[in-house]
């Protein structure tokens, strides 16, 4: 049997497996937020939440449908565990019809400016519509080298490119991991965010500065358009304010040379702690400290700034919190962050600034 053969066998189990009744609560749950709007405008809309249940969902377990799919299949074939494992890696975007050759189908991805030879479950017949220079909706697991097309596509004629290509733009700065596939762009978004550090540096005069949450909005204005005159062009894209640090009394903006830019609501309390240890034993230092340490969106960053200027004060800030006597940052503080930011030191972290990619770069010049 072929591996094409095979993934759509597998693509049907899976789908079954996921639709059977077992999940009836979570899969409910996705449907009511996929249709918060209304019902589905057509057979595309309406199976995307299925699909991208049985893909990608996180249950509550914290895991998802392929993962419970596979420790109930115990008897699978290594070359089937390896198969259903890729598909959690879905590959969503906005594609131009390069070339249609049969079964097969040539994509390129305006988002993350990559081609993709996929199949279809339909064979032949689903690509019998396709002409190069139409588009396609939709998403892609991966078939060995190549790719199988997961779920219903949307079809659009050559005509919507305008309105392709600002669906394109806004998913791309929406999703900036989804463009660092493409390690052109990846490679390209790292030397953009080391020009705009130095310039972040030349206009605050270090890479961490600590403003008050009501002026954030204007000194950013301000820095955005310095780095303008440096760099040239409008005041980059995907760096809007975070609604969350608005309204904090204070908020830290730190330029790391690895994980980039990054906002810190309250880092004015968290550095009194960190100069005062013995404030670990009041309430609102507690809550934040541990906020900091346990909130698996934030970075270790902040925490790793605050303990280099005093390991000693770093180690009585954590012995109160965690009430471990004897704690000491330099020995055990790497350890810690680790232990409650796994997340964070899986890979090198992805930029925090995206290329102005072609699909950007269009609707921006259309804008």
């Amino acid at each position: 049997m072929t591996m094409l053969a095979r993934a759509l066998e597998l693509k049907v189990e899976l789908i079954h497996f996921a639709t059977s009744g077992r999940f009836g609560r979570e899969l409910s749950g996705v449907l009511d937020r996929f249709y918060a709007d209304g019902p589905p405008a057509d057979e595309a809309a309406a199976f995307l939440p299925v699909d991208y249940f049985a893909h990608q969902h996180l249950l509550t377990g914290g895991d998802t449908v392929i993962d419970r799919f596979l420790r109930e299949r115990p008897g699978l074939a290594r070359t089937d565990v390896e198969l259903l494992s890729r598909w959690k890696d879905v590959v969503e975007g906005v594609y131009e019809v390069r070339v249609v050759d049969g079964a097969t189908v040539l994509l390129f991805n305006l988002v993350d400016e990559l081609t993709y030879r996929a199949f279809s479950n339909l064979g032949e017949a689903a690509f019998e519509e396709l002409r190069p220079g139409m588009y396609v909706v939709g998403r892609l697991v991966p078939l060995g080298l190549d790719w199988l097309i997961s779920g219903t596509p949307a079809v659009h004629p050559a005509a919507a490119r305008d309105t392709l290509l600002s669906t394109a733009a806004h998913i791309a700065l929406e999703h900036p991991a989804w463009v660092f596939r493409n390690p052109v762009l990846l490679t390209q978004a790292r030397e953009l965010q080391r020009e705009r550090r130095q310039c972040f540096i030349g206009h605050f005069g270090a890479d961490l500065v600590v403003l008050r949450g009501a002026e954030l909005a204007d000194r950013m204005r301000a820095y955005l358009a310095y780095q303008s005159g440096r760099l040239g062009g409008a005041p980059p894209a995907g760096q809007e304010l975070p609604e969350q640090v608005a309204g904090a009394e204070t908020v830290a903006l730190i330029f790391d040379e690895v994980a980039g830019l990054g906002y810190y609501a309250d880092f004015g309390m968290l550095e009194e702690v960190f100069l005062d240890p013995g404030l670990i034993a009041k309430r609102p230092y507690r809550e934040l400290v541990s906020a900091y340490l346990r909130g698996d969106a934030v970075s270790p960053v902040p925490i790793r700034r605050l303990a280099e200027r005093d390991p000693e004060k770093a180690g009585a800030v954590f012995a109160g919190l965690l009430n471990k006597r004897g704690f000491q940052w330099e020995r055990s503080g790497e350890l810690l962050l680790r232990t409650h930011k796994p997340a964070h030191f899986t890979a090198r972290p992805l930029p925090t600034v995206i290329p102005v990619t072609g699909a950007i770069a269009e609707h921006l010049g259309a804008a």
